[in-house]
């Protein structure tokens, strides 16, 4: 028997090794019409390829990654691209003139020194289930209006039943947690505008911010306490991001220079505007309806931006839709996404005054849900979308005008 003959020889088949994702591929909307596609990966050896109308090209890792932070790739998709796929899965990409606009803010489960949600029970934290109730309606784009984290410390002792083993603070876990997890249904269906809110001030969560959500290039670990505004374009609709994240609860002068400077560099026709703090909104405290941010309403009186047709902004975990004199655009308010909700406001909004302002029409609601906006011609049709599917306003916009059905 020759030698050759007593030896089996053993040929072993390529072996594909899956990169291994943390989160859903998503894209992102950034200035000007740029869409980013991004994911988590476990590792940035594991950033994926991105095939875009067959030609394929490699995902890259923003580097170096906060402490405490996996790692997350992305890619350019650029404009005029009719498919792209990761792992063969086709990523949703921004349509020209959105007429279905989803909007909604404030949504991690709050665990703080004064308040603990109960992050275990969807009844009391929701995210998840509005998540996949925004995605059934099939949306051309998501703004989120702010305030993705809230777990901010560990769960409390005498707490367990509602948050045992939770992550807290700025890390790779807690957004995971807050965020990544409940959103996924919908990151994997839908382009999203990013707004940034108090939670993600610069003494707050931060690093979360810049690595993960923000469009803008990496820049390490620098926080910006006010990014400039800027502008996202998809065809004929125009819609501002405007940074308010350093923004107070009380007057602050040399916070209205810094919004009235940054409002005045504005230049539009036709646009929205996203904030996290509403320009003109309500908040309860000690059950008295204030004005939710005296500092940006006092900034739009100073700098009278025009060119704006709507602002949709959080902060305030309600749902509110006002109407102002003076020319005013309206003020929907959206931060009704998850977190614990607000006091409700006087249901009689109709007449009271912000600032020099008179609401010539408002509702406001106390429940989780979402607002969707849909585009018919000229008008723009607005309803809060609950839990249950069933839409509990029905209102309109149409030349800065709001009427709505009761």
């Amino acid at each position: 028997m020759s030698r050759l003959a007593c030896c089996v020889l053993v040929v072993l088949a390529p072996v594909t090794v899956r990169a291994q994702l943390l989160s859903p591929v998503w894209v992102e909307l950034g200035e000007d019409g740029a869409m980013l596609a991004r994911v988590v990966v476990l590792s940035s050896r594991d950033c994926p390829s991105l095939s875009i109308d067959g030609a394929s090209r490699g995902m890259e890792a923003r580097s170096p990654a906060p402490r405490g932070f996996r790692p997350v790739c992305e890619a350019m998709i650029p404009a005029g691209a009719r498919l792209a796929t990761v792992n063969g899965r086709a990523l949703p990409l921004a349509k020209a003139d959105p007429s279905r606009v989803a909007v909604f803010g404030d949504t991690g489960c709050r665990i703080n020194r004064n308040e603990v949600q109960d992050c275990n029970d969807p009844a009391h934290w929701p995210f998840l289930r509005l998540a996949g109730r925004v995605s059934s309606t099939q949306p051309d784009v998501v703004i989120h209006v702010g305030d993705f984290l809230y777990r901010e410390i560990p769960c409390p002792e005498g707490r367990q039943a509602s948050c045992a083993g939770t992550p807290a603070g700025d890390n790779w876990e807690t957004w995971n947690a807050d965020f990544f997890t409940p959103a996924a249904p919908l990151l994997a269906t839908t382009p999203w505008v990013f707004t940034r809110g108090n939670h993600e001030s610069c003494d707050r969560s931060w690093r979360g911010w810049f690595y993960y959500l923000d469009p803008h290039p990496w820049r390490g670990e620098v926080c910006e306490p006010m990014q400039p505004p800027y502008r996202v374009a998809l065809g004929s609709f125009r819609l501002i991001v405007f940074d308010s994240s350093a923004a107070g609860d009380s007057l602050n002068n040399a916070q209205v220079a810094a919004f009235a400077s940054a409002l005045a560099s504005l230049h539009e026709d036709h646009a929205w505007l996203a904030s996290h703090h509403p320009f003109w909104g309500l908040r309860t405290s000690d059950n008295v309806s204030q004005t939710a941010a005296p500092s940006l309403t006092k900034a739009w009186r100073k700098a009278d931006p025009q060119g704006i047709d709507l602002i949709v902004s959080g902060h305030v975990h309600l749902f509110e839709l006002l109407g102002f004199d003076h020319g005013l655009p309206p003020q929907v308010v959206a931060g009704d996404g998850g977190t614990n909700l607000a006091i409700p406001l006087n249901s009689s909004l109709r007449g009271m005054r912000l600032d020099y302002a008179t609401i010539q029409a408002g509702v406001t609601e106390r429940q989780f849900g979402f607002t969707l906006l849909t585009r018919d011609a000229k008008v723009w049709n607005v309803t809060l979308n609950n839990l249950e599917d069933r839409a509990s306003v029905n209102c309109s916009i149409a030349r800065h005008v709001v009427s709505c059905r009761h």
